[in-house]
């Protein structure tokens, strides 16, 4: 039950969630997990390389360009090819009965998320305060 609100969260899906689409799901899942898996050993072995040939002087920006190049692979390479393989898989479609009752789902959906947002926000921004004024004590 569990398992499959996530996957209809993390897909996108708000039809009934059949067995058919959950195997399909899994084979998308797969597919990227295993790219990923991939992508991660060999790029930790060659930034290993080149920090050790370094001698550990430029650590710092290897290590960021490292990061930078990680985000980059995850949002375009595995997201972009989720996005692609549920698409041409016609895994996002559904019957929708009535339409009207599906739009105030969704404006409550959108409005909540919203909120949430937008909440959670506000709190990390004045958490961040708190613990840059407990600093600049600290410093003084």
């Amino acid at each position: 039950m569990r398992t499959t609100k996530i996957i209809k969260r993390f897909y996108g899906v708000q039809g009934v969630l059949d067995e058919y689409r959950r195997q399909e799901f899994y084979k998308i899942g797969n597919t990227g997990f295993m790219a990923l898996f991939c992508y991660t050993l060999i790029s930790n072995v060659i930034v290993f390389v080149i920090v050790s040939l370094d001698n550990y002087k430029h650590v710092q920006d290897i290590l960021i360009c490292y990061m930078s190049i990680n985000i980059l692979f995850l949002t375009y390479g595995i997201c972009g090819y989720v996005l692609i393989a549920t698409r041409r898989r016609h895994l996002l479609e559904n019957e929708v009965l009535d339409i009207q009752i599906q739009k105030l789902h969704l404006k409550f959906l959108a409005t909540r998320q919203g909120i949430l947002f937008g909440l959670f926000n506000y709190l990390f921004n004045v958490l961040m305060y708190m613990f840059q004024r407990l600093n600049l004590k600290k410093v003084q």
